[in-house]
C-alpha cells in the first residue's frame, strides 16, 4: 500500500519538457515576438499568438519586492511561464487573463500571494504545484474547474474557496498538509482520484447543499489522519477504493441511502470501521460491508442486501492483515447462496475462502467484480462449484472473478454479457478440460472455448505462427493470448524462457494475428507480450480495446483500421518498441492513461481532433524518440499531466478550431 501511494504521488509531480509556446495549429503556425534581452532596462517577457496575447516566459521579472503584474495585454498565461521563479513572491492577473497553464507557476517556492480576478475561466494542470509558501487564494466565480495537481504539494496552503468549483480534478491537492477545511460547492459534480490525499491538517470537510455528486473517487481522502467527520451527500452511488483509507480518525461517517457499492478498503483503518459491530452492517443502498456471524448461522436472505461489498467476507489472513479487515470466519466458509435482490458482488469479495465447494448466484446479478471468488491459494486444493445458470442478466464478470473454483465444470454466458476479464475462469474444471482437448485435438476449431459470442481461452500449439481468431467472436476476454499464461502449466517446458518456465509462453512463435470483422471489443491484455507480431488490422466492428491489450508486443510496427473505434484504454500500446507513428480514428471518443508509455521508438502521435479529454500521462521518459503530438486546443490547460513525465522537447501542435 506504501509503494502505492508513493509511486502516485511520484506520478502527480511528474513534469514533461516541451515546445509549445506558440498558439500552434496545423493551418497557421505562427512564431515568438520579443524576445528576452536582459541588457534592456525595462522589463522584458516572451509573447507569442497572433496578437502577442500569450505570455510565454517570465521568468525573472518581478521588481524589487517580488512582486509582478500580468500586462494588460496578455489573456493567456502559457504553460511554465513562470515555473521555477524563486524570486516571484506577489503575482497580480488581471481580468483580461483567461487561461492560466499547464504548470505556470510550479515551483515557485517564494509565490506566497496570488491575485486572481472575475474572468479567469481555466486554472491548468500543475498550475501552481510546489509553491510551498503560498497560504491562501480566492477563486473567482468564472472559474468552475480545478485540473489535475494545480495546487498539489503546496504545504503552507490554509484555505481555499471551492464556492463555485463544479470539477476538481486528479490529485488537485495532495499533499496540501496545512488545509484545514473544505467547503464544497452546491453545484459541485466531480470529485477525481487522489483529490485530497494526504491532506493530514484536514479537519472539516462540508457537502452542504450537494446534490450532483455522484461518486467519492478512489484515494481522495486517504491519509487525512485528522478527519474526524463525514457526512456524504445523498445522491452520491459509488465510494471509491481507499477513498477513507488510513483517516484514523475518521469516527463518524454519514452514508446516504443513494450508496450503492462500498469499494475495497474505502473505510479501512478509520475508528468508525472499528467500532461496527453489527450481525450484518448493511449501508446505504443495501450494501452488506461486513458480517460477524459465524457460517454455520450465516443467512444473507430477507435483509434488503442488493450488494456483497469489496471484502466483505475476505480471508485477510492470506494478506498477513488483521482479521477484522475481512471475516473472521473466512476460512470456514463452505458455501455461500446469493439471494435473490443482490446485483453486484464487489471486489475480492469472497476471495481467499478457499474452503468454499458450493457458490449459488441469483438473477439478478448484473456485475461480479474482479476477484470475487478468487479462491486459489498456494498448497491447498479448493473444489467450489459455482451455479450461475440462472445469470441471465449478468453483464460484467470481473478480472481472476472465479479463479481457483475447481468445481466449475462447465461456464455458459448469457446473452447480456458485456465484459470478461483477464483469468476470469483460470484454475477452474472448466479451463483445465478445455486446455486438456486442446493439447491434444488436432482440429483447430477445439483450440478456441466461447461462450455466446465471447472467447474464454486460447491454446495456440507448439510452432504456430499465426492466430486467426474465429468469426462470430464478439469479445475477446481479458488475456486470452498473452503471451505469459499464468493460468496453464504445461509437462513439457521445452522452449519456454528462463522467465516462464511454470507458465505456457507463446510470445516468441505467433507472427500473424488476424481479427474478425464482428469482433466489437478486445479486453485487458489480451494480446500482451506477443513479441513477435508485426502488424495488426483491426476490424471497423471493433468499438473497444482494453488496458494493455497489445502492451510489450516490441515487434509490432503496423497498426491500422479500427474506424469505428470509440474507446482505448490505458497503456493499451505500451512498450510497443518498434511503433514510429500513430493515428487514432476520429471516432476515438475516450483514451486511457499511459497509452504509449515505452514506445521508445515512437515519433509522431496524432490525437483525435475532437477529444479534449484524453486521459494522463499519456507518454514517459522512455519515449526518447517522441517529437510531434497533435493535440485538440482545448487539452492544452493540462498538457504537463497529459503529455507524462518526458523529458526532452517535444512539440506539440494543436489542430484549428
Amino acid at each position: 500500500m506504501k509503494k502505492l501511494i508513493a509511486f502516485c504521488l511520484c506520478i502527480c509531480m511528474a513534469v514533461c519538457c516541451f515546445t509549445s509556446c506558440n498558439n500552434n495549429t496545423l493551418s497557421n503556425e505562427t512564431t515568438s515576438s520579443k524576445p528576452i534581452n536582459n541588457n534592456l532596462p525595462e522589463k522584458n517577457y516572451l509573447v507569442g499568438g497572433d496578437h502577442d496575447e500569450i505570455l510565454v516566459s517570465c521568468i525573472g521579472q518581478a521588481d524589487e519586492n517580488g512582486v509582478y503584474v500580468i500586462p494588460e495585454t496578455i489573456s493567456m498565461i502559457s504553460e511554465g511561464a513562470f515555473m521555477g521563479d524563486t524570486s516571484l513572491k506577489e503575482v497580480v492577473i488581471g481580468p483580461n487573463v483567461k487561461i492560466i497553464g499547464s504548470g505556470a507557476f510550479q515551483y515557485c517556492t517564494s509565490l506566497k500571494k496570488v491575485t486572481l480576478s472575475e474572468g479567469l475561466e481555466i486554472i491548468g494542470s500543475h498550475a501552481f504545484a510546489s509553491c510551498e509558501r503560498l497560504t491562501e487564494i480566492v477563486l473567482p466565480s468564472t472559474v468552475d474547474t480545478i485540473n489535475e495537481c494545480a495546487f498539489s504539494y503546496c504545504v503552507s496552503l490554509k484555505t481555499i474557496s471551492l464556492e463555485h468549483i463544479r470539477r476538481i480534478g486528479e490529485a488537485a491537492f495532495i499533499n496540501c498538509t496545512a488545509l484545514e477545511n473544505i467547503q464544497f460547492s452546491s453545484k459541485l459534480e466531480k470529485i477525481e482520484n487522489w483529490v485530497f490525499s494526504e491532506c493530514s491538517a484536514l479537519k472539516n470537510i462540508s457537502f452542504d447543499g450537494v446534490t450532483e455528486l455522484r461518486e467519492i473517487g478512489d484515494y481522495v481522502f486517504s491519509g487525512c489522519s485528522m478527519l474526524r467527520s463525514v457526512e456524504i451527500p445523498e445522491g452520491v452511488n459509488r465510494i471509491g477504493i481507499y477513498a477513507f483509507y488510513n483517516c484514523t480518525r475518521l469516527a463518524d461517517i454519514s452514508i446516504p441511502s443513494s450508496v450503492a457499492m462500498v469499494d475495497f478498503g474505502a473505510l479501512n483503518y478509520t475508528r468508525w470501521y472499528h467500532q461496527q459491530d453489527d450481525a450484518y452492517l448493511i449501508v446505504g443502498d443495501g450494501v452488506l460491508i461486513k458480517t460477524t456471524v459465524h457460517p454455520s448461522e450465516l443467512d444473507l436472505s430477507g435483509k434488503g442486501i442488493k450488494a456483497i461489498g469489496a471484502r466483505a467476507f475476505y480471508n485477510a489472513a492470506i494478506a498477513n492483515e488483521p482479521k477484522n479487515y475481512g471475516y473472521s470466519y473466512a476460512t470456514e466458509l463452505k458455501s455461500i447462496t446469493i439471494p435473490e435482490g443482490v446485483r453486484e458482488i464487489g471486489k475480492s469479495a469472497f476471495e481467499g475462502c478457499f474452503a468454499l465447494e458450493d457458490i449459488v448466484l441469483n438473477k439478478d446479478l448484473i456485475s461480479i467484480d474482479q476477484t470475487a471468488f478468487n479462491i486459489m491459494v498456494e498448497g491447498i486444493d479448493t473444489k467450489a462449484k459455482v451455479n450461475f445458470n440462472d445469470c441471465k442478466n449478468l453483464e460484467y464478470i470481473g478480472s481472476y472473478a472465479f479463479q481457483g473454483c475447481k468445481g466449475l465444470e462447465t461456464v455458459n454466458l448469457p446473452q447480456s454479457i458485456k465484459t470478461v476479464g483477464e483469468y476470469a475462469f483460470s484454475s477452474t474444471g472448466a479451463y483445465t478440460n478445455f486446455m486438456e482437448k486442446a493439447s491434444k485435438s488436432e482440429n483447430e476449431a477445439d483450440r478456441y472455448w466461447i461462450s455466446n459470442g465471447v472467447l474464454l481461452a486460447a491454446y495456440v500449439a507448439e510452432g504456430q505462427t499465426a492466430i486467426h481468431v474465429p468469426e462470430g467472436v464478439k469479445i475477446i476476454s481479458g488475456a486470452v493470448f498473452c503471451g505469459w499464461d499464468s493460468a496453464y502449466i504445461p509437462d513439457d517446458l521445452t522452449g519456454l524462457s528462463a522467465a516462464g518456465v511454470t507458465k505456457y509462453n507463446i510470445s516468441y512463435h505467433v507472427k500473424e494475428l488476424y481479427l474478425p470483422e464482428g469482433l466489437e471489443i478486445i479486453e485487458d491484455r489480451a494480446f500482451y507480450r506477443l513479441d513477435s507480431v508485426k502488424k495488426v488490422v483491426l476490424p471497423s466492428s471493433l468499438r473497444v480495446i482494453g488496458a494493455s491489450a497489445f502492451g510489450l508486443c516490441s515487434s509490432l510496427s503496423d497498426i491500422s483500421g479500427g474506424t469505428g473505434l470509440e474507446e482505448v484504454r490505458e497503456a493499451a500500446f505500451s512498450y510497443n518498441t518498434s511503433l514510429k507513428q500513430f493515428k487514432f480514428s476520429p471516432n476515438v471518443k475516450t483514451i486511457g492513461a499511459s497509452i504509449f508509455e515505452g514506445c521508445t521508438a515512437l515519433k509522431t502521435v496524432y490525437f483525435p481532433e475532437n477529444l479534449e479529454t484524453p486521459g494522463i500521462m499519456l507518454f514517459d521518459s522512455t519515449c526518447t524518440s517522441l517529437n510531434q503530438v497533435y493535440f485538440n486546443e482545448a487539452v492544452r490547460p493540462r498538457i504537463y499531466f497529459v503529455l507524462g513525465s518526458l523529458s526532452h522537447e517535444v512539440h506539440v501542435d494543436y489542430y484549428n478550431q
